[in-house]
């Protein structure tokens, strides 16, 4: 199987950011998604033990400051799933609008949302570390609503196999993410197996 076109497409990148605006002067949605971007880079670099302290200086605010947003590490860390969960049910509604034909639709999601996971799949740890957090669970059922709705319309076609559920989307995660740790371009290959094992038997 090949990547399908529209996934190789990734980030078409943008002009460089100017310096960052002064703390005191972001509004209270802008302090929150500046933390999360820097918790992001923070874990993926040096793991959930990470400090808070260090989050807050890759954020250029006080530590007072993070946890007036965040109370407790596993409220951020919950913060940071819930994000990448709304990502996800996001690409599904966007893919079951998509024109044509439902499995490359599914498939294109998969290698998108895939690629983005492998530059953070540290979420796979902190997603165990949190799955009870109530806002954890919210979006993850969100997400596998939208979910199921992609793969009900596949089976539909014909093109997914029958017995394939959001499990198996979640399953499929958690393999691209070990891997990686094999070997760094691993997700690739077994990516590709995966979604073969998806498609519905021909003949």
């Amino acid at each position: 199987m090949t990547i399908p076109a529209a996934a190789q497409l990734g980030d078409q990148g943008s002009a460089a950011a100017g310096p960052e605006p002064d703390w005191a002067r972001l509004t209270h949605d802008a302090k929150r998604e500046r933390i999360l971007d820097a918790a992001g880079r923070v874990f993926a670099t040096d793991g959930l033990d990470a400090p808070m302290p260090a989050v807050a200086g890759a954020a250029g605010a006080g530590v007072a400051s993070v946890y007036r947003q965040f109370p407790s590490k596993n409220d951020l860390l919950a913060a940071l799933v819930t994000r990448r969960l709304e990502q996800f049910r996001e690409a599904a509604v966007a893919a079951a609008r998509r024109d044509g034909d439902r499995w490359t639709a599914l498939t294109v999601m998969l290698w998108t949302l895939v690629e983005h996971q492998s530059a953070d799949d540290f979420l796979g740890d902190a997603w165990d570390r949190v799955q009870d957090h109530p806002d954890v669970v919210a979006a993850s059922l969100l997400s596998t609503e939208a979910i199921d709705g992609l793969i009900a319309a596949a089976q539909a076609e014909g093109t997914l196999r029958v017995d394939a559920t959001a499990i198996d989307i979640r399953l499929l995660f958690t393999a691209t993410r070990a891997a990686k740790r094999v070997a760094p371009a691993g997700w690739r290959r077994m990516l590709t197996l995966l979604i073969d094992g998806l498609r519905a038997p021909t003949g």
